[in-house]
């Protein structure tokens, strides 16, 4: 409980600073069980900043995946990319009260989604010259983590509208993870002992 505590304050004061993508990873790095959490599903890493294939001859074109994860009990990966709080979910009202995402998470989807198409298109060669047998692409999850939730009723709305209509890719915010984590300790800690 100690050590959920701190992270839970770590959290809440990286979460009021301007911290770059490269802090986020690091502190995911430092705490794999946050991402397992997101998740939901017993994840293991498998690494951070991996190549998940694209590679051309001239030897450009890696694509990088901030961490890669397999699931403990069917080795099915997923991939997480990691943005930052300050990381725009909407763009301008589209309509009245309907916003449309923001260039930055629509980027960052289909940065996901070209990542899990060359693991999905490299999967064999990854496995043959890595020499792991433990990883499969039954389906692979991508999890991207960016920005806070919105503040206004209209805007919290068109968010939960976008991001529950993609089926392959889930989009949890900064402070979403704040409060799982809340909730946890909440859980794990006798009755009024969870300040």
């Amino acid at each position: 409980m100690v050590t959920l505590k701190q992270l839970i304050a770590k959290l809440d004061a990286m979460l009021s600073a301007r911290h770059t993508e490269k802090q986020w990873q690091q502190l995911f790095l430092d705490n794999p069980f946050v991402l397992s959490l997101a998740f939901g599903l017993p994840i293991v890493s498998i690494g951070d900043q991996m190549s998940v294939g694209g590679r051309r001859l001239d030897g450009t074109g890696d694509k990088i995946v901030d961490f890669l994860h397999r699931n403990a009990l069917t080795d099915n990966v997923s991939l997480v990319e990691i943005k930052t709080p300050g990381s725009k979910l909407l763009g301008t009202e589209y309509r009245n009260g309907v916003y449309g995402p923001s260039a930055e998470l629509t980027g960052a989807i289909t940065q996901v989604l070209d990542q899990r198409y060359q693991l999905q298109r490299s999967i064999a060669v990854i496995k043959d010259t890595s020499r792991r047998s433990d990883i499969e692409s039954y389906a692979i999850k991508c999890m991207i983590i960016i920005g806070t939730t919105p503040a206004t009723p209209e805007a919290k709305k068109s968010l939960e509208l976008f991001r529950n209509s993609l089926n392959d890719v889930l989009i949890v915010t900064f402070d979403e993870l704040l409060t799982k984590l809340k909730h946890l300790l909440e859980f794990i800690s006798p009755v009024g002992q969870s300040d």
